[in-house]
């Protein structure tokens, strides 16, 4: 948990950065749009983490997922190429998604700036399932505190320089920051490497196709995920007032992931110990509901005091027009730290069962209701800020509703195949 926490400290960071430097709402805008589109184009690799904890058991396995995660990074990099640097970034985003021209053409250097954006992280990615696998989880928290650390040294020099746009600095900031921690969590994981065993002589050797069936469910499932940014963005284009709401989005989005962040390790932890024993499912949902609405409480605290106000006016110090549409946001949202503590909870009760078949399910069902409320709020141009949050609030309550429906037909067939005659 900690480490989540110290990375989506980076977006404040970076939002503080744009914030603090020339036309702040179209490089936010912007800035947004290019995260989204970069986390498109990365999510085959975001799972390499737990492709590389599954199956780097030995020197031979380490080998033959070191050589699928480098052909994974070059064929993402290509994409990224391709994307930044040909007129597909304007079909993408203009075409497809409805972004207005200037905030599209502000978001193309910093796409170029950060080409190798989803090679490093899928780089990290592999090494940090090793480190994990091997017990060494303090060290991808170390790695992840000093990539903090450079992003704050980094984002700090590049504004007060004033040469570079905002967008640009959170961009190179984001970079050196990145490649910080690739070189850290390297250096890392190479004694841990080294003492790898070798395999046994009746250990199946583990080959390229067995990486790709055990991978590419993860990667498509982390696809869905993250289709949901853009997605949202193609409709605040659509909707009133589109410039401060696509600006105003994405400080929103990352008020809402911090306090959700409480809430992040539930699954995790729902899969732990639920694998010891499988009655610990309602005392792990109490401490779930705990959680989950201390966190939508801390939200409102958030959303309904001078908090809000420090947080935008003296931390990212963005434009007071901005303030209403984040506030607006953040209330709107209150309840999504609670739904999402719930599904991370449901869905990890049902890993725990090895029924993975239907969190899945529940992700497709999660992004269908998703879209069907961003189209409603379009239909109806209702408020960018209501329709964006109310979309995500919508997404967690039907995932948890489906897994929770599953669960309870599970339990009811049990019990009919319990009493039914021998």
């Amino acid at each position: 948990m900690l480490s989540f926490e110290l990375m989506v400290m980076e977006g404040p960071v970076l939002q503080g950065a744009i914030g603090r430097l020339a036309n702040p709402e179209l490089h936010l805008a912007a800035w947004g749009l290019a995260m989204s589109l970069a986390m498109v184009i990365e999510s085959p690799v975001i799972m390499l983490l737990a492709t590389s904890i599954a199956l780097v058991r030995d020197t031979v396995a380490y080998r033959a997922m070191r050589q699928f995660m480098i052909v994974v990074n070059a064929t993402c990099t290509v994409l990224a190429a391709i994307l930044a640097f040909t007129p597909l970034l304007n079909v993408v985003a203009e075409g497809w998604m409805g972004q207005p021209t200037p905030m599209v053409e502000a978001s193309r250097p910093a796409l170029q700036i950060m080409i190798l954006f989803t090679a490093l992280v899928g780089w990290r990615r592999f090494y940090q399932g090793i480190l994990i696998r091997r017990g060494r989880n303090q060290l991808v928290t170390w790695g992840t505190a000093i990539r903090l650390v450079a992003l704050l040294v980094a984002s700090t020099l590049l504004a007060g320089s004033k040469t570079l746009p905002g967008i640009q600095v959170a961009a190179w900031a984001l970079m050196i920051a990145l490649l910080v921690e690739c070189m850290i969590t390297t250096l890392f994981a190479v004694p841990v490497v080294r003492n790898l065993p070798q395999p046994s002589p009746h250990t199946p050797t583990l080959t390229q196709s067995e990486i790709f069936r055990f991978h590419t469910p993860l990667a498509a499932t982390t696809l869905l995920t993250l289709l949901a940014q853009p997605i949202t963005s193609a409709a605040l284009a659509y909707l009133p007032e589109k410039e401060k709401t696509l600006a105003a989005w994405p400080v929103v989005f990352m008020i809402l992931l911090i306090l959700r962040g409480l809430g992040f390790t539930l699954q995790e932890v729902t899969v732990a110990e639920m694998k010891e024993d499988l009655k610990r499912e309602i005392p792990l949902f109490r401490y779930t509901v705990l959680v989950g609405f201390w966190a939508t409480g801390l939200t409102l605290l958030v959303g309904l005091t001078p908090l809000l106000n420090f947080y935008t006016d003296q931390i990212l110090q963005l434009p007071p027009s901005l303030r209403p549409f984040i506030r607006e946001g953040v209330l709107w949202g209150a309840a999504t730290p609670l739904l999402s503590a719930l599904s991370a909870w449901a869905r990890g009760a049902q890993v725990a069962r090895n029924s993975t078949a239907v969190v899945y399910q529940a992700m497709m069902v999660s992004l269908v209701v998703q879209m069907v409320i961003l189209f409603i709020g379009v239909a109806l141009k209702i408020s960018g800020m209501v329709t964006a949050t109310l979309s995500f609030t919508g997404a967690f309550f039907a995932e948890y509703l489906y897994l929770h429906l599953h669960r309870q037909n599970t339990n009811i067939l049990a019990q009919q195949e319990s009493v039914r005659p021998v």
